[in-house]
């Protein structure tokens, strides 16, 4: 392998595309310790918001258009160049496209660390792409990066040795959490609910999750259904459904039979027929929010049930609920395999179990000691395992780690 003078910093260059604007990356880029480790970014697609926030930081960044694969030989060039000419000792690469283009171009340019940082489940579950490519990227990668053991255990299901694969759970600014003040809440309050007094009183339930169908939203409708007969006022919450209802039927009258995401249009009028049977004051949609830790502020129970424990990888709602102090109704999935204790830090309930659903709900609704409990307990398990300065800490060591044992290899 190639030899690195041992008076310069590590280089680690990112590689990812991503067209949303993606907080921990962002941490990564200022929270690391700048005296050990030298960074860059790789980023696929002119348009990605991360893009400003490097460049306002002084983070060198360079960027290529990427055509939807079409031009993926020539992309992985210019990521190749880009790692010859830096002198790049480790890639980590983010999301399929960059993955697929960052490993390739990384395993040509000899870099001796590449990590791919997985984040979807097992094929079973995530075949949008030919197996061939996905093989094509552990091949190429020398490590890879899960983000919980269930998600480990999926990638040595699909044939990843074991001996390659490293747990880092995402992490979480917290400081993010403890900004959030009442006029922000307030603010989102008048924007979403009737402004008489009555209405700041009804228990709200709070949901949040794209309208796909292993996400459980049904389950949890159907749930809400039977916490109206005890509380008719409540108020059902239904927010981050990347849907708006007024285009929604004309995407998918619009989608091919063969379009990638027509199933999903099916999880959507399920979900729509489930809310046809409440009273329309019952719940309200909230397409999408950007101030989403204060929405989690107004709600009080949080309700996240996935019908498997295979499909959410992480699940950072898990514990973004566990942040904003809102006692949580879950199934069994991603990071919550790893943390959720029943009736200590969470109410636990199986899988696709709409009466087990109500059934936590009314239980915190009318229990104030158990609520307060898993509130207090929740708090303490996030803030010890998911602040984002002790995952960037464990990563600055992997990357030690990592190319100390590719040195001496």
């Amino acid at each position: 392998m190639k030899s690195r003078g041992s008076a310069r910093r590590i280089r680690v260059t990112f590689v990812f595309t991503h067209h949303i604007r993606w907080v921990p990356f962002e941490l990564a880029a200022t929270l690391i310790d700048k005296n050990q480790f030298e960074i860059d970014y790789v980023i696929l697609g002119t348009s990605d918001p991360i893009i400003d926030f490097l460049k306002k930081n002084n983070i060198p960044v360079v960027s290529s258009s990427f055509d939807d694969y079409k031009n993926t030989p020539e992309v992985v060039k210019f990521v190749y160049d880009h790692l010859i000419k830096n002198q790049t000792d480790i890639v980590q690469a983010h999301w399929f496209a960059g993955s697929l283009v960052g490993m390739q171009a990384a395993y040509y340019a000899n870099v001796p660390v590449r990590i791919f940082h997985r984040e979807h489940p097992p094929l079973q579950y995530y075949n949008r792409h030919p197996t061939s490519k996905h093989q094509l990227i552990w091949d190429c990668a020398t490590h890879l990066i899960a983000v919980t053991h269930r998600s480990k255990a999926g990638m040595v299901e699909d044939g990843i040795p074991e001996g390659k694969i490293t747990v880092i759970p995402t992490g979480f600014d917290l400081a993010e959490f403890k900004t959030i003040d009442s006029l922000r809440v307030d603010k989102l309050r008048e924007k979403y609910l009737d402004s008489d007094e009555y209405v700041h009183k009804r228990p709200i339930i709070g949901v949040v999750a794209r309208y796909v169908k292993w996400k459980g939203v049904e389950f949890v409708i159907r749930a809400f259904k039977q916490v109206l007969d005890q509380y008719p006022d409540a108020l059902l919450i239904l927010a981050g459904t990347h849907i708006e209802r007024s285009l929604v039927l004309e995407k998918i009258k619009a989608a091919c039979k063969d379009d990638i995401v027509a199933p999903q249009y099916n999880d959507v009028l399920s979900i729509f027929d489930c809310l046809a049977d409440l009273p329309d004051k019952s719940y309200i949609e909230i397409p999408f929010e950007d101030d989403l830790f204060s929405l989690f502020k107004l709600f009080d129970i949080f309700v996240h049930t996935p019908i498997d424990s295979i499909q959410e990888t992480f699940g950072q709602v898990y514990v973004e609920a566990m942040l904003s102090k809102v006692p949580s109704v879950i199934t069994l999935s991603g990071s919550a395999l790893d943390h959720a204790r029943h009736q200590d830090n969470a109410w636990i309930v199986t899988y696709q179990n709409s009466d087990q659903i109500a059934e936590g709900i009314l239980a915190l609704l009318s229990d104030h000691d158990l609520r307060e409990r898993m509130i207090r307990n929740a708090f303490s398990c996030a803030t010890e395992n998911y602040d984002i300065l002790t995952q960037i800490r464990a990563m600055e060591k992997f990357y030690v780690s990592a190319l100390e044992s590719c040195s001496s290899s």
